[in-house]
């Protein structure tokens, strides 16, 4: 069926069911209503179909064999990821922006009044994270672009630091690899940075520095660099590093690389933390952040925005002029994004989601969304240190909660907590009534420092989630960590 004037009913029909098959996943309780093994997912690998099939059958078929497998993220149970992506406003323009069918490469043609709706978020998130705003008089004045994810953002941000080293590698390529050098924070930095350096045409040249309490130790970052001085292209600190949300001293660590080397480019993951420039109880968090040569956010994990969607920001909006492409295909016009997003030429409104859901909620309305998270992550956290059968891994910076299943074992012993909280995490993922996080991270000291722990992550990040929902959740795992724990 092609939309034309004359099957407008009929396809009015068939967007009416997709909506309701929509709000009954999202409004039930359980995260995932069956479990899917690799031999069930590969049933779904079936034959391209040799004639088509009607619109009916294709839902009938997706409501019975795909939909019952789905991770329902806005379900209350549903407490591992940072965000739920349950913002009607924001809903409402995903559903528009691909009905409008805009592309944001090109602004006369493409995008005409869309260009200008994204600029006007770019600006908007800017002002969240403290970086200034100037005259807009072309693309190279806006100061930031929207990607199809972090990874995308923390990629670009690399080859921007990767042109401030080696002017005009676009052209010429990087000179002197030996001097491509990326420094991270040891056992907590985000494979994107990695990655993207690589992808850059740098190799595999990373830094890891040792940390505390899952931030950079500074002494440590001050040591490396001396001892590497000349060979440093960038430094990655963390608004929220993926797993414990931990935020750098972003003021301290600025300070400690420009007495070192002015020249290294200072890039700032932000991708959960910047949030908290939305609340004025929590911003002096992140205080120093807009000091950054270039910051990764990542609306779709804290603004309650359907993925993907993801914003790279630079202080000086004119270093994107390093990384421009010309072609005859991109209008080389004043606002032609498509000359300043690599790897990206024709790309959906995603920003229309963002601009929806800002308006919608406004400045007042979003702080007051991360500051509940937060409180319900110190709820967590003070109800998990009174409780002999957890311990607490970390301390609550934005809404991020770490802990593991102790009780019965020997905390000393690290590969039987291990085991036994692997095996809480498989059941609930099983099971699909709740879902927690899982991960491996570098202990802080809480049990053994360095040595390698698989904890419980639960992240507050659906707005759904209540005080009762916590205990209950809580209950839950105490109920499957006591027969996790009998198994030898």
């Amino acid at each position: 069926m092609i939309l034309n004037s004359k099957n407008r009913s009929e396809a009015k029909k068939y967007f009416e069911q997709v909506i309701d098959m929509g709000l009954d996943f999202k409004l039930q309780d359980k995260v995932t209503p069956k479990h899917l093994s690799i031999k069930e997912g590969k049933k779904l690998l079936i034959d391209f179909p040799e004639n088509g099939v009607s619109i009916d059958d294709i839902l009938k078929e997706f409501s019975e064999k795909v939909l019952p497998y789905c991770t329902n993220f806005s379900s209350p149970n549903f407490m591992g990821f940072p965000d739920a992506g349950n913002s009607v406003a924001a809903i409402s323009a995903g559903l528009l922006y691909n009905m409008l069918q805009q592309n944001l490469i090109n602004q006369s043609f493409c995008g005409p009044s869309a260009t200008f709706v994204e600029i006007a978020v770019i600006k908007w998130l800017r002002e969240v994270v403290g970086y200034k705003n100037g005259e807009i008089n072309d693309i190279w004045d806006v100061g930031g672009i929207i990607t199809p994810g972090g990874t995308s953002s923390n990629t670009i941000g690399i080859i921007l630091a990767r042109e401030n080293r080696f002017p005009d590698a676009m052209n010429k390529g990087v000179e002197d690899l030996d001097k491509a050098w990326l420094v991270v924070p040891k056992g907590i930095g985000h494979y994107s940075v990695k990655s993207g350096q690589m992808w850059a045409g740098c190799g595999n040249r990373l830094i890891e520095v040792e940390t505390k309490d899952f931030r950079y130790d500074l002494d440590e970052l001050k040591k490396t660099l001396e001892i590497n001085k000349g060979k440093v292209m960038c430094v990655v600190a963390y608004a929220g590093d993926s797993r414990t949300m931990t935020v750098d001293n972003f003021t301290k660590v600025v300070k400690i690389v420009k007495a070192v080397d002015p020249t290294i480019w200072l890039h700032a993951d932000a991708c959960h933390g910047f949030s908290l420039g939305f609340s004025p109880k929590l911003k002096h968090k992140i205080k120093g952040i807009e000091l950054f040569d270039s910051i990764t956010m990542d609306p779709h994990k804290v603004m309650m925005t359907p993925y993907v969607i993801s914003v790279l920001l630079v202080k000086n909006p004119q270093k994107f002029k390093t990384i421009t492409s010309m072609s005859d295909l991109i209008m080389q016009e004043q606002f032609a994004f498509g000359q300043i997003t690599p790897f990206l030429g024709s790309r959906p409104w995603l920003s229309l989601k963002l601009w929806f859901v800002m308006k919608n909620l406004g400045k007042k309305g979003f702080a007051q969304l991360i500051e509940r998270r937060h409180k319900l992550a110190q709820y967590l956290a003070s109800k998990l240190e009174r409780d002999s059968d957890f311990i607490l891994l970390n301390k609550v910076e934005i809404n991020s909660v770490a802990f593991m299943y102790r009780k019965g074992i020997d905390l000393q012993d690290i590969e039987r907590l291990n085991k036994v909280n692997k095996k809480i995490h498989n059941d609930i993922i099983e099971e699909g009534l709740y879902h927690l996080h899982q991960f491996s991270v570098p202990d802080s000291g809480k049990l053994k420092k360095g040595e390698i722990v698989y904890p419980q992550r639960y992240m507050a990040g659906n707005p759904n989630i209540s005080e009762v929902d916590i205990d209950k959740m809580l209950e839950y795992v105490r109920r499957i960590g006591e027969n996790a724990v009998k198994e030898p």
